[in-house]
């Protein structure tokens, strides 16, 4: 274990606005690293730069890339974009001296507006090409009230009194430790209890001659569990490692007009059903899938022999997916995705899925309530068939929301009257109809 200690620097910050200010810069005598991560929960995504120089652009739960800078002072910066204002806010700026060898993570929690920022310091870690170690710090940005012990050990390894590698406080992050290159399971538990298990992660294989900083965070509506782990390279790469303890699930959403309501099964033999009478437009509830591929097939309602169509799902625990049925009679295909879900404080989301066979390409069109489909405010884009719109963003208020012929405004669906508040997230489909010059709009309702 090594046993330097890191050097912690919180700084709580407010909005600052104006230019940053300019250094003179000798010549360098060495590199640092530096990195940040995104914790603020329903936060749109947040820039983060050196001077005005972009580094990246993070989401939430989202690392940058380590980068190297000479040792020299700077000004770190982190944007984002409000909707409404002309131009990107700055919420935060923090002077920083980097120093050579040394490895910093820009850690954003708090309030959106004025967050708060903390940095996590330690030196950069160098190997030889002997070592059969990795090295790893762990961090916990969770919300749950209290401290964790960390738990980290061969597969099949229970979690016991006195086996913890270590405590973890709400936003503390841990003293670099070295482990032997190998597979782990990685868990946290109440502190002194440990049978209250607050995460589990799978079996995860961590090479050695690396440095990882694995992070604690609170899932959002992606997620099914409430706590995810972020594994971080510091050469590079990220991972999410979901609660193992969590399957997937998914939805099944029926949108091919010519396929007949079928009895859905999960199992080779069908005898395991898991949606029975799925008719054309109709959208199940979430179905709990297990981990890995997972072969449906589709029968005659009442009649397992009489086979309609086949596909599988290849699910990941703890994530969310639709898997649409969709297409012409007889070559009918799925659709299987990870849906729109996550929420951000700022806006509206909405993305249209384009299921209906009988139109390879519509224009969609968002307006406001009431308004023209040719009021300069409207927002408008081109569908292809079995492609998702991009995700737009909208201000709270009343929209219709119209498909039309390619490049004309003929309506071949809608309108559609939505009425959103900030943090909504919508899912839109578009069917066939019998009318092949026509389709329908609907809402896919959330889980």
């Amino acid at each position: 274990m090594k046993g330097a200690m890191l050097r912690v620097a919180v700084i709580t910050l407010i909005m600052v606005s104006g230019c940053t200010s300019e250094s003179g810069f000798p010549d360098p005598t060495g590199k640092g690293t530096v990195r940040a991560l995104n914790a603020i929960q329903g936060s749109p995504s947040i820039t983060f730069r050196i001077e005005e120089r972009t580094i990246e652009a993070l989401g939430y739960k989202e690392s940058s890339a380590g980068t190297q800078w000479d040792d020299f002072d700077y000004r770190f910066n982190f944007d984002t974009f409000i909707l409404g204002e002309d131009d990107s806010r700055r919420i935060a700026s923090l002077p920083l001296k980097v120093d050579a060898d040394r490895d910093y993570t820009f850690v954003l929690t708090g309030a959106l507006t004025s967050p708060d920022v903390t940095v996590w310091e330690t030196d950069e870690r160098t190997f030889d090409g002997s070592e059969t170690v990795f090295e790893a710090r762990f961090a916990n940005l969770t919300t749950r009230p209290g401290n964790v012990d960390v738990y980290f050990a061969a597969e099949g390894t229970a979690p016991s009194l006195g086996e913890a590698v270590a405590t973890l406080g709400p936003n503390e992050v841990l003293p670099p430790m070295d482990f032997e290159g190998g597979e782990y399971v990685l868990t946290l538990t109440a502190a002194g209890d440990p049978g209250e298990v607050v995460y589990q992660s799978d079996n995860v294989s961590y090479l050695s001659l690396a440095s990882f900083l694995i992070v604690a965070l609170d899932g959002d509506e992606r997620d099914i569990a409430p706590t995810v782990v972020r594994r971080v390279n510091s050469i590079g790469g990220t991972a999410t490692l979901a609660d193992a303890r969590f399957p997937a699930n998914v939805r099944f959403i029926h949108a091919s007009i010519d396929l007949p309501p079928s009895d859905v099964y999960d199992d080779e033999m069908l005898s395991s059903q898991v949606l029975s009478d799925h008719r054309f437009k109709d959208v199940s509830p979430p179905v709990d899938v297990e981990v890995g591929t997972t072969d449906f097939t589709y029968t005659a309602v009442g009649n397992s022999s009489a086979v309609q169509f086949e596909s599988s799902l290849a699910a990941s625990a703890g994530t969310r997916y639709h898997f649409a049925v969709h297409g012409e009679d007889m070559a009918q295909t799925v659709a299987a995705y990870v849906p729109l879900l996550q929420s951000i404080t700022t806006a509206a989301r909405l993305q249209v899925q384009h299921f209906a066979v009988a139109h390879d390409s519509l224009d969609l069109y968002i307006t406001g309530a009431g308004l023209p489909l040719d009021d300069e405010s409207a927002q408008a884009q081109t569908l292809l068939y079995s492609f998702p719109s991009s995700v737009f963003s909208l201000e709270a208020g009343s929209y219709d929301v119209y498909a039309t012929v390619n490049g004309e405004t003929t309506v071949v669906a809608g309108p559609l009257r939505l009425d959103l508040e900030l943090g909504d997230v919508v899912e839109l489909v578009i069917f066939d109809t019998v009318d092949p010059a026509t389709a329908e709009l609907r809402q896919i309702p959330q889980p």
